[in-house]
């Protein structure tokens, strides 16, 4: 049996609906995003999750607390590897008005993310080492189990790009939208996979009796 770490994105804000940049701000799930992580629970009822960890940033534990709700006594811990990119001065700032301020830090940021410095924040290379960091502390301390990881697109992204082996600078070819699931597969007869990007309830198969 293989080890599955399930990478999910947390539910949407108003925020994120308006495409206005949180950072750490405590920015509660709306109505939509309660959905979404509702509709995760309800397709994860029928899968074994042993072990649950979100970014400590509200919204994804709030998403996190929803989609493990029909599994018994499992507890969401937090984790700050996970958490949401320190986004500095752009934080409260709606990535059009990032674009009008910052015209070239925002241009790298989506043209050659593994060489900027978000202006007071955080690099994207910085991201990448603390979130895959955790993924390999999860694969080691739970093997042959499934684990739910809730945490932020950017962070999602750049470890899928890592375990891909695919240069950080394509960060904005892999998708992560609010609600979806990515699922690591570790230790196949194939070597290390990802089996699944971006997903919903569609992808509930892919955990059920898996051999490979």
């Amino acid at each position: 049996m293989s080890t599955n770490i399930l990478l999910m994105r947390h539910g949407q804000t108003d925020w994120n609906a308006i495409g206005k940049i949180m950072g750490p701000q405590p920015i509660p799930l709306n109505e939509t995003g309660r959905k979404q992580a509702e509709s995760a629970a309800l397709w994860m009822k029928s899968i074994p999750v042993d072990a649950v960890y979100s970014s400590p940033i509200r919204r994804a534990m709030e998403t996190a607390e929803i989609a493990v709700r029909p599994q018994k006594n499992l507890k969401v811990i937090p984790e700050k590897g996970l958490s949401e990119i320190d986004y500095g001065h752009w934080v409260n700032r709606t990535f059009e008005e990032v674009k009008e301020n910052f015209y070239d830090e925002w241009l790298a940021y989506r043209e050659y993310p593994a060489s900027i410095d978000i202006p007071g924040g955080e690099s994207m290379p910085v991201v990448q080492k603390r979130a895959v960091a955790v993924v390999e502390r999860m694969r080691n301390d739970h093997p042959k189990q499934n684990v739910l990881l809730v945490s932020h697109a950017d962070v999602i992204k750049a470890v899928l790009i890592h375990y891909l082996e695919i240069p950080l600078d394509h960060l904005q070819k892999v998708g992560s939208e609010n609600g979806s699931i990515a699922i690591l597969r570790f230790g196949t007869t194939f070597g290390d996979r990802l089996i699944a990007m971006n997903v919903g309830p569609e992808a509930t198969h892919l955990l059920r009796n898996v051999k490979a």
